[in-house]
């Protein structure tokens, strides 16, 4: 019995099961193929794709990416079809049936929240390119794979057969990438009675025995916490491209990780970062994916779901994901403290901290994305919402004399708004702060949360607290320093500008983004070597036209370094990284 004939009989037997036909050829084209089993009623039923993606809360626009749409019913009568949003399409039926949804999307992005295909593999992020019935998103799912005899499957589905994948609604299936492949490399290990399991694609450049080690380390402390993981197993899967790549999302039983090039996977700093993403993933697994702001619960895939809170489920998160790594043992001291200072260094160079609060920026995360944008507009929900989180945690440990920490708020959060309950508001978050440490946080959100005020009062009360200095040093580049602008070098001796602090030399002489300076004092730019802090003439060339300007130092210095040193083995310091073990 062939593909469809066996989607047929079970279509007859289920309860409005989808059924799905995964299929490709030429793949060097990128193009992979769908075909798809709705039952239907009689009169117009609306397919929805989705308009963005988990993880990235930022519109997606999938859709352009599709071609060759087209509709039959049971008997292979064309349908009618309009579109009706930029993603969302009307398929009329005379009568009650099955609509047979035709349609190939371009797959040629690899990264960790796209879809690729090429000779090598089939990489899918459902959400991109499934559909669902509008009218009915909870019908099961079931995903029939052409693939390959040496092909294997990594994914949070299970695999009922071999190449059938099955998912219990469509929220469950668009949460669970996958990669087809025959050059998998599969290890598993198990950790409070789950299995973890970790699939690589691509090359190896590391010790895998030392890998499943550290995460053996990382995934223990997130269970201290948390006591349990809100789901059967979990799938690590990682992309590791020959080009340059570094991003991980997040999803309910996995993670996709794309780092690379693969090769540079061989260098301590990069090794190091691997384990900081997927630390930072795994726990999403609990704030994000399980505990939800309000906001997102549930999602709605056909529009952009607002939230203030980016600084809870991002910034949260990118804390954890560190600290969980230092408080294993497998971050030394010294480098915990060094991502800490390098936070608060990208705090300090973004000068959107004086124009929009990070919950607003989390808002705009739907109008501009997870790029820069504009300059001086916006912050970070990671970065910023990482430092909240840091201030939050010691101001708890301090008003409890180093007996509670953030860790309880977390252990509150899962137990009051995870485990499929309804989301939480930022007011409550704020309350549960309240409630762990006996303290009012008003102020605190009123002046770093919602506002824009300067943010180290706070930290300088934090360091006092864990006995920890915080140092400035000028910045290596002396002219960045002395002048306020960064640079690098590009062809025939000049270089780019790449950014400009707001009222320094450079930016008071006219200097801007993407301005390429071509000579300093009369020499090529990228041979002068700045050793004074004296008048400098500057030629450059904005926007295709020759200019030159006078740089003017003043006693202010610019981009600082900021380092952070431990002056004693303090007991906060102590409960800080153990949390009293």
């Amino acid at each position: 019995m062939g593909v469809q004939e066996r989607i047929w009989v079970f279509s007859a037997q289920s309860n409005r099961m989808v059924f799905y036909k995964v299929s490709y050829t030429n793949p060097h084209r990128h193009f992979i193929s769908f075909e798809v089993r709705f039952d239907a009623e009689s009169g117009d039923t609306f397919l929805q794709l989705p308009s963005w993606r988990p993880g990235r809360y930022e519109l997606g626009n999938f859709a352009k990416n599709l071609r060759a749409i087209c509709a039959f019913d049971g008997e292979g009568k064309s349908l009618s079809i309009e579109k009706t949003t930029k993603d969302t399409w009307k398929v009329s039926c005379d009568k009650a049936g099955v609509i047979i949804w035709k349609y190939e999307y371009y797959a040629a992005e690899l990264n960790a929240g796209s879809s690729f295909l090429d000779q090598t593999q089939l990489y899918i992020n459902p959400v991109n390119c499934f559909f669902y019935d509008v009218s009915n998103p909870n019908q099961p799912y079931e995903i029939h794979f052409e693939l390959p005899e040496d092909y294997q499957i990594a994914c949070g589905l299970p695999e009922t057969k071999r190449n059938i994948l099955h998912a219990e609604n469509f929220d469950h299936l668009a949460d669970c990438p996958l990669i087809a492949s025959p050059s998998l490399t599969h290890d598993s290990y198990d950790s409070n009675g789950i299995k973890f399991h970790i699939w690589i694609q691509g090359e190896i450049f590391f010790n895998l025995v030392d890998l499943k080690k550290h995460f053996i380390k990382f995934t223990e402390t997130h269970f201290e916490i948390f006591g349990t993981i809100p789901c059967e197993e979990y799938h690590f899967i990682f992309q590791f491209p020959a080009i340059a790549a570094r991003h991980g999302v997040e999803h309910r039983n996995s993670t996709v990780v794309a780092m690379g090039p693969a090769s540079g996977l061989s260098q301590d700093d990069k090794y190091f970062e691997l384990l900081g993403i997927s630390c930072h993933e795994l726990f999403h697994t609990w704030n994000v994916k399980d505990i939800r702001p309000k906001e997102m619960k549930p999602y709605d895939f056909t529009s952009e779901n607002y939230s203030k809170s980016g600084f809870v489920y991002e910034g949260v998160t990118t804390y954890y994901g560190d600290l969980l790594l230092w408080r294993s043992g497998v971050f030394p001291d010294k480098h915990f403290l060094d991502i800490m200072a390098d936070t608060i260094m990208r705090h300090l160079e973004n000068e959107g901290r004086f124009n929009l609060s990070v919950a607003d920026s989390s808002y705009d995360t739907w109008l501009d994305g997870y790029v820069p944008g504009i300059p001086w507009r916006k912050v970070s929900i990671y970065n910023e919402g990482c430092m909240i989180a840091w201030i939050c945690d010691v101001l708890i440990m301090k008003a409890t004399h180093s007996n509670k920490s953030l860790d309880d708020v977390m252990i509150i959060l899962y137990n009051r708004f995870g485990r499929e309950r309804g989301g939480y508001s930022a007011r409550e978050y704020r309350e549960i702060l309240e409630e762990v440490s006996g303290s009012s946080f008003v102020a605190l959100f009123d002046n770093i949360v919602l506002g824009t005020s300067d943010f180290i009062p706070w930290i300088n009360e934090c360091l006092e607290f864990i006995d920890i200095s915080m140092k400035f040093e000028k910045h290596e580049n002396m002219f960045s320093a002395d002048f306020g602008l960064k640079v690098s070098k590009i062809s025939e001796g000049s270089l780019l500008v790449q950014d400009v602090m707001r009222n320094s030399p450079a930016d008071m002489a006219g200097i801007w983004r993407n301005d390429i300076i071509t000579k300093i004092q009369n020499v090529s730019a990228s041979e002068f070597n700045y050793k004074d802090t004296g008048k400098l003439k500057v030629d450059f060339i904005s926007n295709g036209i020759p200019r030159s300007a006078e740089f003017i130092p003043e006693s202010k210095s610019y981009y600082d370094k900021v380092t952070l040193e431990e002056n004693s083995n303090s007991n906060a310091f102590k409960f800080w990284k153990s949390r009293g073990k």
